[in-house]
């Protein structure tokens, strides 16, 4: 028999006790058990008014976190003790302490049948699979909950913290992970027989961003929680992928479609790492994974059967898993080759040929979906002998210098404009002037580069918003059956941009 439902917090991002009160009124629309305040976040103007938000539609957490534990509040134990001492005056369900800093005076914050106590640890730089062990089975006050939270990557928590969780029902402790895996014990809260799980606002929320990035909307992680089961889990993986909308994207298609499943991102630091993890998230009951840079090449190597589209690019982006088999599929393919019907069929693009800037998976791709609609295309890479490869492969031209003369449309296939991507190494866009139409294959770029040179040689630029909708949505119909309505793809095109 698995164990129940964990108690669903969101913590809320307000930094006013206004905020609070409309934060606290979508949470619980959602379908959150409690909301976490962070008095670490509040002015003390805000902490004057705090009594102000009983009472509360929700059952509140009030949460100081410590510089030193990666929160804004401080660190010496005096002026801890004034604001916790302070806050349990009033009637939170739980009063969170650390136990680094607050204990043993914080026994003193706990009234029986009106707050418990959460001890909590934050190891914000990682922390050693004996140390993490030793904290959760650590003695706490009576009826409190042990909270331990660590930073980690997938690899480390999978092969390392995992193993040293508590047996379900040995003891009250909730254990979380931030950084690349901070997701992952999120979805497995239920698996493990946590008490909690921390999840942020609402999918559809126009408040502030997550507190913590890792967490997860309350609206998907609530119906995946309570589904019967064992509903399947999906995740975005790459280096890095916290930009990525993937898991709103095929979250709201889950809600919408009335299927129970969770999807998350996941980022793995090496080839290695991905390799690794794939059978563990296999067993924890992972059936499908978005794969994008770097690891598409690593993805085919991965499966043990491969589809029409991956076999055409020669890269995966798309990996199902089932039945002790890995499938890849390349769904880049099938929303290059809808884009461009669409662009021919509109007369925004001649049809005759087009220009790859790269040579990576996208690059792939596009010069897949060429060579199938009968396209000449020209491909320029910053290794000109990685585009003499690639042309060789799909049967374009490998240039070294893109010249005024090229083809009217251009792809971009390159993670300039992308964060983290220096500005100076824009690829040479000789073929663009007035007239030509820019791809971009990255979408909501951090910085628009690529669309600002393109609009100032009279060029017309499009993202890669439509591109990302058109895989996911190929990707969800390979997993669930059926594809997202065109409405639904439509909508989700405007809402990205």
């Amino acid at each position: 028999m698995s164990p129940p439902p964990p108690a669903v917090i969101v913590t809320l991002p307000a930094r006013t006790i206004s905020e609070a009160r409309r934060q606290i009124a979508e949470a619980k629309d959602a379908g959150a058990d409690l909301a976490e305040i962070r008095l670490d976040r509040l002015p003390s103007s805000e902490m004057a008014r705090l009594g102000t938000r009983f009472p509360s539609p929700l059952p509140l957490v009030a949460t100081l976190r410590s510089a030193a534990e990666g929160g804004e509040g401080p660190d010496d134990g005096g002026s801890r003790n004034r604001i916790l001492k302070d806050a349990s005056r009033l009637p939170f369900r739980w009063i969170d302490v650390e136990g680094a800093r607050d204990l043993p005076a914080a026994e003193a914050f706990s009234r029986p049948g009106v707050q418990t106590l959460i001890v909590s640890t934050h190891f914000v730089h990682g922390v050693s699979a004996s140390e993490w062990g030793k904290c959760l089975r650590e003695p706490t006050l009576p009826g409190s909950v042990r909270k331990v939270v660590a930073f980690a990557t997938v690899g480390q928590l999978l092969r390392e913290l995992i193993p040293e969780l508590p047996p379900t029902g040995e003891a009250a402790a909730v254990a979380g992970s931030v950084g690349p895996s901070g997701s992952l014990l999120r979805a497995w809260a239920r698996r493990f027989g946590f008490p909690f799980v921390y999840a942020a606002l609402p999918a559809r929320s126009d408040s502030s961003s997550a507190v913590e990035p890792s967490q997860i909307p309350v609206d998907f992680l609530r119906t995946y929680l309570d589904a019967e089961g064992s509903p399947p889990l999906f995740a975005i993986v790459g280096h890095p992928v916290a930009h990525s909308r993937s898991p709103v994207l095929h979250g709201r298609w889950i809600r919408d479609a009335g299927k129970a499943g969770l999807f998350l991102a996941l980022d793995f630091v090496s080839e290695t790492e991905f390799a690794d993890s794939l059978p563990s998230l296999a067993d924890g009951g992972f059936r499908g994974l978005s794969v994008t840079h770097p690891y598409k090449a690593v993805a085919m190597e991965l499966a043990s059967r491969v589809g029409p589209g991956a076999a055409a690019c020669g890269v995966a982006n798309t990996l199902t898993m089932g039945s002790g088999e890995v499938e890849a599929e390349n769904t880049d393919l099938v929303a290059m080759l809808q884009r461009l019907e669409e662009l021919r069929a509109s007369g925004v693009w001649d049809g005759r040929s087009l220009g790859v800037l790269g040579a990576g998976g996208a690059a792939r791709a596009t010069l897949a979906a060429a060579r199938s609609l009968g396209i000449e295309s020209y491909v320029w890479a910053r290794r000109p002998e990685a585009a003499d490869e690639i042309a060789q492969e799909f049967g374009a031209h490998s240039v070294r210098t893109p010249s005024a003369e090229g083809p009217s449309l251009v792809v971009h296939a390159t993670p300039v404009g992308r964060a983290g991507t220096p500005d100076d190494v824009l690829p040479p866009l000789d073929w663009v002037r007035s007239g030509t139409h820019v791809v971009d294959w990255v979408y909501l770029p951090d910085h628009p580069i690529v669309r600002r040179s393109a609009e100032r040689m009279g060029a017309t630029y499009e993202d890669g918003s439509r591109l990302l909708v058109y895989q996911a949505a190929s990707s969800f119909g390979i997993w669930w059956g059926n594809e997202p309505s065109a409405d639904q793809v439509s909508r989700a095109v405007r809402e990205l941009r």
